[in-house]
């Protein structure tokens, strides 16, 4: 199963990081085939049932249909099996590719091919074809597109309880998908919050279960929670050194969180980098070797390395002049 995701402009390195996590947790055979500005490539070696709605940072995602030099994709577009229905086909040029009155003209000559076998349908199609423009063309049918208000509808203002510091929901649920948990998996937040990672992980049919030091918190995130539906959650005050005693024998399958910066966020006169050091070995003592912990902070010079988890990837997330996330996600040796 060959997919091609149309990836957010956002961030230069986030997206297909965010893409190929999810498709790894579904298919761990999962290999690039295509990495294009804005355009990744991935195939998965047996069919399955992707979970399209995951992503954050994908704008959309198409089942590949073939990829070409430009001057032979109208001959592949005419070989093309699309099934019935009304077609659609839209050009999108990669890397400052296909400016204004080309692109244009190429999606009327190719969708010109399209209509010799199919009715074509400009508004409400049955099928909308994709093709994607820079040395080479690719092709693909369009399996699903995000729905940015429903992202931008669970923004932390928009909660019943509130706090200026939680993370936004798209970069939160991004958290989650790092993390590489399967549909059905438990995550684990121990600085939950208001709840904003928990509620993302839940929202994509995981398990949540999260705690924080400030009873108040525990709280407004389980009525969070609550407010988007969601029962099937364990949430407790504790200590990040206590959580394993409190967590008892659930089976955790990551652990992410928006640690403390010692901002805004209270840290009752402990050093953030003695929390972090507590932090790494909590999650040592619950994770299972190849399982995630997927952390944002504010100064990654704090981390401290730990013998069982290796750093596997790193970005930079700037929310505004005086704040930087650093997101960083680590691997259980």
């Amino acid at each position: 199963m060959r997919l091609l995701f149309e990836l957010s402009g956002e961030h230069p390195a986030l997206p297909a990081a965010e893409a190929e996590a999810v498709a790894v947790a579904v298919d761990s055979g999962t290999r690039r085939f295509l990495s294009e500005p804005g355009l990744l490539g991935l195939e998965l070696p047996r069919r399955h049932d992707f979970p399209l709605e995951r992503l954050a940072y994908t704008h959309a995602i198409h089942r590949h249909l073939f990829s070409c030099p430009l001057d032979v994709a109208q001959e592949m577009l005419g070989a093309v099996r699309l099934g019935e229905g009304t077609v659609r086909l839209r050009v999108k040029g990669l890397g400052g590719a296909l400016r204004g009155p080309q692109k244009v003209a190429l999606e009327r000559k190719l969708g010109g091919v399209l209509g010799e076998g199919h009715r074509i349908d400009l508004t409400r199609p049955d099928i909308r074809v994709r093709l994607f423009v820079s040395e080479k063309a690719h092709a693909g049918v369009t399996l699903f597109e995000q729905d940015k208000r429903a992202i931008e509808g669970r923004r932390p203002v928009r909660r019943p309880f509130f706090s200026p510091v939680t993370l936004h929901p798209k970069l939160a649920r991004a958290l989650v998908n790092l993390s590489r948990v399967p549909n059905g998996g438990r995550v684990l937040d121990p600085f939950c919050g208001t709840g904003g990672i928990l509620i993302e992980a839940g929202l994509m049919g995981m398990r949540v279960a999260g705690s924080d030091i400030e009873w108040t918190m525990v709280e407004g995130a389980r009525q969070n929670l609550q407010h988007y539906g969601m029962t099937d959650l364990r949430l407790f005050q504790s200590d990040i050194g206590e959580v394993p005693l409190s967590i008892g024998e659930l089976e955790v399958d990551a652990v992410v969180t928006d640690a403390p910066y010692g901002r805004a966020s209270g840290t009752r006169g402990e050093k953030v980098a003695g929390i972090y050091g507590r932090l790494f070995r909590t999650a040592s003592s619950l994770l299972g070797s190849g399982k995630r912990m997927v952390l944002a902070v504010h100064d990654p010079a704090l981390v401290p390395a730990h013998p069982d988890f290796r750093l596997v990837q790193a970005f930079e997330a700037r929310v505004h002049r005086s704040l930087t996330r650093h997101l960083m996600v680590f691997e259980k040796r």
